[in-house]
């Protein structure tokens, strides 16, 4: 009779918890569980009872103790999320970090890192960062593909999704005190080379998800933009293949050079003498009768700065209870944006989780930079043209008070207006010419000159969707709201509004303050926010219509990380083609925005 171990006298569920416990301790987080292996090679039993392929469920534990569980749990729902989904994304992220410990990573390894970011609320940035050394991985591999030939696949400035991958790693992964502490030398080569032939060419780069032709859903094959589109990627997350759009090399170069750039400001003495002959304030610029900006406006200016990423804390609480307040919901508006925009046409009208309604609102500070208008043209003019001294980039201040306006079902908004092509009028904010409004006290009324009709637009109140405009007995919060998208799953919101499913256009107004107006010139905006991609389109106008010197400049971008970000050009030159533009980034001054 064949002897029995004593091993096998013990359930199998028992060892699966025994095998839990014992690499789920505290000094056994980091990286890959440390003593399975141990217990797999005690007897063929064991071996049976915990190996990978015989266990999911083990594995699917482990990986929630390793790994954020909040994001995905939230983005796609326990019925994406199987016990065999999870194990295999385990074993995945597993290999992973052994990858990028030993600077080894393909694309594909850069999109797990990128989404492992982007579900962060501690535990994937500690596995990858304290573990992986994600920080020595980057600077090797942003070096390699810098230092890389033009005709290589992985060059710098060819390999687009890889460039960009890698680019977001280095904005989302480091704090400004991050920043403060890093090599001198390493910072200056990003700003100085690595980034700055990126920004002052960055029209070369993709800068939208969507084609700027359309403010609403595309038809297929009616579509042109003056921008390159962004690279589609297939790239299996829990086990499922998706088609991602590649995350925008133009606004991630931009936010990284910002941050740096502000770290070396702080370590330099500003020149007090430069501006000596300005007058010391406002106050002191009336008593004089000079316009302009005084030395309290350049200092001010001087030390602005954007909102940069931060570390997220472990907390011990459970999954369900932390749904609403996890850091990664900062990232939602990216993830939507990647998994739907692979292809304008899949996505219906009704799914609104690529803007936070009411997040515009605010006081904004931040600057834009230009190139000469020469260097530009010689850029637009020759696609590989890269002079070998650098382009001068010019920083000029950026402030702006906006406010929203939402219009809901059944009400029918303002249409998009029409360009000289006969498209939608992206150069007027996708406005129609002529358009007139008339402010309330919660609310404006829009004169449509198309369709000769006026439309009713609710003003959104600080305290967003809770407070008394839209606190009508139709507004709850809806648990388990689940929508049909593309790539042939559901995504599912945990928690959204009823009324936010009927909003169908935003609205944006605003001005620059008396104050900054008197230093840097007053100006009007009107935009709107395309809610599909949340793609924000201001037109910014003098205050003064008989001050046409000043410019007629549209500013189109996302809000990141706090920032809105994006790209200012000229409107003069037709819309498909490449005007004079430049880069912009802004941070809302009251911090409403910061998820």
């Amino acid at each position: 009779m064949e002897s029995v171990s004593i091993a096998e006298t013990v359930p199998i569920e028992l060892w699966e918890r025994i095998t839990y416990y014992a690499n789920a301790r505290e000094d056994a987080f980091l990286g890959p569980p440390r003593d399975i292996v141990n217990i797999c090679l005690v007897c063929r039993f064991l071996n049976s009872a915990v190996n990978f392929g015989d266990n999911p469920s083990l594995y699917a534990r482990l990986f929630r103790f390793k790994f954020d569980y909040r994001a995905p749990l939230r983005r796609f729902g326990r019925d994406w999320l199987t016990s065999r989904s999870i194990a295999l994304e385990f074993k995945k992220r597993i290999i992973l970090l052994k990858q990028v410990r030993q600077k080894e990573c393909s694309t594909q390894d850069l999109w797990t890192c990128y989404l492992m970011i982007l579900e962060n609320d501690g535990r994937n940035e500690r596995q990858l960062i304290e573990w992986a050394h994600l920080y020595g991985y980057l600077k090797h591999e942003t070096c390699v593909r810098y230092e890389a030939t033009l005709d290589s696949t992985i060059n710098w400035f060819k390999d687009t999704e890889a460039t960009s991958l890698l680019l977001w790693l280095w904005w989302m992964t480091f704090s400004r005190d991050d920043v403060r502490i890093e090599n001198s030398h390493v910072r200056d080569s990003l700003v100085y080379h690595l980034l700055h032939n990126l920004i002052v060419a960055s029209f070369r780069y993709p800068k939208l998800y969507g084609p700027e032709s359309h403010f609403k859903i595309p038809p297929a094959g009616c579509t042109w933009s003056s921008t390159p589109p962004t690279p589609v990627a297939r790239v299996n997350h829990f086990s499922k293949e998706l088609y991602l759009a590649t995350p925008l090399l133009s606004v991630a170069s931009f936010l990284i050079w910002t941050l740096r750039l502000e770290t070396i400001r702080e370590n330099t003495d500003f020149d007090l003498g430069a501006i000596s002959s300005l007058p010391l304030d406002r106050e002191d610029a009336i008593a004089h009768r000079t316009q302009g900006p005084t030395q309290a406006d350049i200092l001010k200016f001087h030390q602005t700065q954007i909102r940069a990423p931060t570390h997220c804390s472990l907390c011990e609480q459970s999954v369900e209870r932390l749904l609403l307040s996890s850091d990664s919901r900062r990232y939602d508006q990216d993830w939507y944006r990647s998994w739907t925009c692979f292809d304008s046409l899949s996505i219906t009208p009704s799914n609104h989780n690529a803007y936070v309604p009411g997040a515009l609102l605010g006081d904004w500070e931040g600057f834009f930079v230009q190139t000469s208008l020469d260097d530009h043209i010689a850029l637009v003019d020759d696609p590989n043209h890269m002079p070998s001294d650098p382009i001068s980039l010019y920083r000029h201040p950026l402030y702006f008070t906006l406010k929203e306006h939402h219009c809901f079902h059944p009400v029918v908004p303002i249409g998009p207006g029409t360009d000289c092509m006969g498209g939608e009028d992206v150069l007027n904010a996708w406005l129609p010419q002529g358009l007139k409004i008339q402010q309330y006290e919660n609310e404006i009324e829009v004169f449509d000159p198309v369709a000769q009709r006026n439309v009713r637009y609710e003003t959104f109140l600080p305290g967003g969707l809770e407070g008394t405009k839209i606190a009508g007995s139709d507004l709850q919060l809806v648990p388990g709201t689940s929508r049909k998208l593309g790539n042939g799953y559901n995504y599912t919101n945990s928690f959204t509004l009823s009324k936010n499913e009927s909003l169908n256009d935003i609205l944006v107004t605003g001005k620059t303050s008396e104050e900054n107006g008197a230093a840097w010139g007053h100006y009007l905006f009107i935009g709107r926010i395309r809610l599909w991609d949340g793609l924000i389109v201001l037109l910014r106008t003098p205050r003064d219509p008989t001050r046409s010197n000043l410019g007629r400049w549209l500013f189109r971008g996302y809000l990141h990380d706090g920032n809105f970000v994006g790209h200012w050009r000229e409107t003069s030159t037709s819309p498909n083609l490449t005007g004079y533009q430049g880069e912009f980034v802004a941070h809302n001054r009251d911090g409403r925005n910061c998820m």
